[in-house]
């Protein structure tokens, strides 16, 4: 299968959390590792494309994640390590995923020494080090598997995380209901002084014809709204048209944070 949006539809929603170490090898799929390292290898790897909405993603990160203690990374699929060039020096890293190959994939990444073109861009970008990207990469990360559009297992959420992202998760939601129960699940894992961003991207109707799944309900009024009934603030909000790709009309990249603490 060629991997193009970095996750598995038919993958089962796994309801009894587990992490990644306690997996054992041979029941991880050979054809799906290969699948999230062709997808890293194939959108995480070359120079860094404008006019995408990474740069905004990365921005918003840069700007509004603040320096967080606990950073939990939901739908992580292969690609936290990207992220966070953006974030400043956090304090511990937990990967989330439904798919342990995806996190398997990220994993072995991790822990080597490889840095993509794009991951260079976004570091000079931003004007962060090579240094400052390597103590984020060489802190000790916890790698967890349970459906992030479900309800949270306990074990994950037993401590509020001071940043939370969701990039690309809450749009494979099957509908505007089903995202608003993931966004506020994860809110209620804010810490008081907390930030959370992500980023939704609405599938074009190719992309919606080849994989059946229609997400056309986001919008940057749907996340507005479920961040107000989560008590959160509003820190930026924006909607990113993409030209000219094949899968992807547009994104949607937002950040919020608690009431009790909206600096930027």
């Amino acid at each position: 299968m060629e991997a193009i949006g970095g996750w598995i539809k038919d993958a089962r929603p796994n309801r009894h959390y587990r992490r990644l170490e306690d997996i054992a090898g041979s029941e991880l799929r050979p054809d799906r590792i290969a699948y999230f390292e062709d997808y890293r290898r194939r959108y995480f790897n070359d120079r860094l494309v404008p006019g995408q909405g990474a740069e905004d993603i990365l921005r918003a990160l840069h700007d509004h994640g603040g320096v967080p203690a606990r950073w939990m990374d939901l739908g992580a699929g292969v690609t936290t390590l990207f992220w966070a060039t953006a974030v400043k020096m956090p304090g511990e890293v937990a990967a989330c995923d439904l798919v342990p190959e995806a996190l398997h994939v990220l994993s072995s990444f991790k822990d080597g020494d490889e840095v993509p073109q794009c991951y260079r861009d976004a570091l000079a970008m931003l004007g962060r080090s090579r240094q400052e990207f390597d103590a984020v990469r060489n802190l000790q990360w916890t790698f967890h598997i349970f459906d992030c559009l479900g309800p949270w297992p306990a074990p994950p959420a037993a401590n509020a995380h001071d940043l939370i992202t969701a990039i690309g998760c809450f749009g494979l939601a099957p509908n505007a209901d089903g995202y608003a129960a993931a966004f506020a699940a994860a809110a209620a894992n804010l810490a008081p002084a907390g930030r959370f961003i992500g980023a939704d991207w609405i599938r074009s109707a190719r992309f919606v014809d080849l994989e059946g799944h229609d997400n056309s309900y986001i919008s940057a009024e749907l996340s507005a709204a479920c961040a107000d009934r989560a008590g959160l603030e509003l820190l930026s909000l924006e909607k990113i048209q993409i030209d000219g790709d094949l899968y992807y009309d547009a994104v949607i990249v937002w950040a919020f944070g608690n009431r009790r603490d909206v600096t930027a």
